[in-house]
């Protein structure tokens, strides 16, 4: 064979390979294999079956026992020309037609799912259908998920018995903030966890959170020193010195479990994942209203707060204290009886410390003082034109 014939021969196997190819290519999409999942058009929807067009010779027919087990509102939205997902079960040649699942194609949707929000580690929720020995079942899509005892926020450590299967009955018909854990569709093996899910969401509201910003919270919890606020996931804390402009003894004054209130983000503090908050500093600072009508030497009547060594605190108006300095006392002896925390007083005004926040009092010099205008009137004439006035205007 001569070199030119053996190129020519060469030459005519490419093109028989490459058209091999083609028609493999062209045809191998309308092969049908059982368990193959495909994207059909629906042709035909009658009450116990629905018929689509799966893109090959012969058309695709979902049999009235599959379609039972379609929930009712996804089955009674099929409409001719939906592109529904279904898995092949007998595309044997004796048929006319090939049976097809669209439950089987619904569920593949959903392990797709999973397995995206498996790679991208994203929260996702679930509601609780059941409980079992190691966990408990939620619904996710149309398929079954198992989240174990032991990723559960809701069962302590160490629970055991009557105890601990009564912590899971209860959560039955709770919807959880979830993140999936593995995903294995042959042995249809979903696993979540919530645990993991309040991991994420913390580092994902930390990486958000921003000072000086004003977030919408409830409050969890009361204590002595403050008040904790769950932030949608991380809890952030107002000190009892962040409640209120006014003094108050305990956080249940102006606040109860389960509050919803906006609040202002003093502090993030990543490492240790703490979270500062403040109340007050999206309220009315009543020190801007009532200052703003003091003047040195005026006369006001006020109330006694608390009492102290060096002498005693009034309010002047909206909460707003002054001292009231042992050394500006008559005798300089200290408070009397008539100086106990509620009682009424009339003082002066030695002066008004905007920087620091503090109100200078005297009671000398006022015996022959009758009337006089009230801080608590003055406060209520700027009150209302300076409700909108926030700390942050007043220089603090």
């Amino acid at each position: 064979m001569t070199e030119l014939e053996m190129r020519t021969e060469q030459g005519l196997d490419v093109q028989q390979a490459r058209l091999a190819a083609l028609i493999e290519g062209d045809y191998d999409y309308q092969r049908l294999r059982r368990g193959q999942v495909r994207e059909a058009t629906v042709l035909v929807v009658v009450e116990d079956c629905v018929i689509v067009d799966l893109g090959s010779k012969r058309d695709g027919v979902v049999p009235p026992g599959d379609l039972d087990r379609v929930d009712d509102e996804y089955r009674k939205g099929i409409r001719v020309g939906d592109r529904v997902p279904v898995s092949v079960r007998d595309a044997s040649e004796a048929r006319e037609q090939v049976i097809v699942s669209l439950s089987r194609g619904l569920a593949r949707q959903d392990w797709l799912r999973a397995g995206k929000l498996l790679e991208r580690e994203e929260v996702c929720e679930a509601e609780v259908v059941g409980v079992n020995r190691g966990g408990v079942l939620v619904q996710f899509g149309r398929i079954r998920g198992f989240v174990p005892n032991s990723h559960l926020l809701a069962i302590p450590r160490g629970l055991r018995g009557d105890r601990l299967r009564q912590a899971k009955f209860d959560l039955v018909g709770q919807t959880l903030s979830l993140v999936v854990l593995e995903v294995e569709q042959r042995r249809r093996r979903l696993v979540l966890s919530e645990r993991a899910a309040k991991r994420h969401i913390r580092r994902r509201l930390f990486d958000e959170l921003v000072e000086g910003e004003v977030r919408t919270g409830t409050v969890r919890n009361l204590v002595d020193f403050g008040a904790f606020v769950d932030l949608g996931g991380v809890d952030g804390l107002i000190h009892i010195s962040e409640l209120d402009w006014r003094h108050i003894q305990h956080p249940s004054e102006v606040l109860s479990v389960g509050d919803s209130l906006d609040v202002y983000v003093l502090s993030v503090d990543r490492e240790r994942e703490r979270i500062g908050l403040s109340r007050k500093r999206l309220l009315p600072d009543p020190w801007v209203v009532v200052t703003e009508s003091l003047e040195e030497g005026q006369i006001v009547d006020g109330v006694v707060t608390r009492t102290a060594s060096y002498g005693v605190f009034v309010d002047v108006g909206q909460g707003v204290e002054g001292l009231l300095h042992i050394s500006e006392m008559p005798d300089q002896k200290g408070p009397d009886s008539s100086l106990e925390p509620g009682s009424q007083v009339r003082v002066r005004v030695l002066g008004v410390d905007n920087w620091r926040r503090r109100i200078a009092l005297s009671l000398r010099q006022i015996e022959n003082v009758t009337s006089v205008p009230t801080v608590w009137s003055l406060g209520r004439k700027f009150a209302q034109r300076d409700a909108s006035v926030q700390p942050w205007q007043a220089g603090r």
